[in-house]
């Protein structure tokens, strides 16, 4: 099922695509690359003392067997974190497509099923854009919303249109349709 069997009645089609392919660098990278680097080269430091560590002879078997193993999980997430997440990111992109209307803005991926996000353009508080000097960039629909408490906090980031083309006139759309949307709303 394609975006265009979502729409609903009265809606146009404004524009529609797809994000950027290949590997792309956002600017947390910044500081999940160092940190990613520092988990991987750690555990790979616990994964040498592990099996050294069983070498001796003079441990249990059990034992020698139990501390590698025990520090695999830490080496596999530290390879995802320097390397795998750029190559997740990638793949799920690829099987990303955008559509914006008159009405709303619908992003689709199908990286586990098929799932449509739809934003109603009318509803949104704010629209956002970061642009590259290139002109691609993103349209952020809605505002990032932290939630939790303390220790507990975290980021849910807005919907948005990820490394698109000419992300400036897609932004402009997003707002007319946005203007004009609460404008007969009202």
């Amino acid at each position: 099922m394609s975006l265009m069997q979502s729409l609903v009645s009265g809606e146009k089609v404004l524009w529609q695509g797809a994000p950027g392919r290949g590997i792309r660098f956002r600017r947390s990278d910044f500081f999940l690359i160092p940190f990613g680097l520092f988990f991987f080269i750690f555990s790979l430091f616990w994964e040498t003392m592990a099996i050294g560590f069983g070498d001796k002879g003079s441990n249990p078997p059990l034992i020698a067997t139990i501390f590698p193993l025990f520090g695999v999980p830490f080496v596999l997430v530290g390879a995802y974190l320097v390397i795998g997440r750029f190559f997740w990111d990638a793949y799920s992109r690829k099987q990303s497509t955008y559509l914006l209307t008159n009405r709303r803005a619908l992003i689709e991926t199908a990286t586990f099923g098929r799932q449509v996000i739809s934003v109603t353009l009318s509803d949104l508080p704010a629209v956002g854009l970061e642009e590259s000097k290139d002109g691609s960039g993103s349209v952020i629909l809605g505002e990032d919303q932290q939630t939790g408490f303390g220790d507990n906090r975290r980021v849910k980031r807005a919907p948005r249109f990820e490394f698109i083309a000419d992300a400036q006139r897609v932004y402009k759309l997003v707002e007319e349709a946005r203007t004009k949307g609460r404008e007969t709303d009202r």
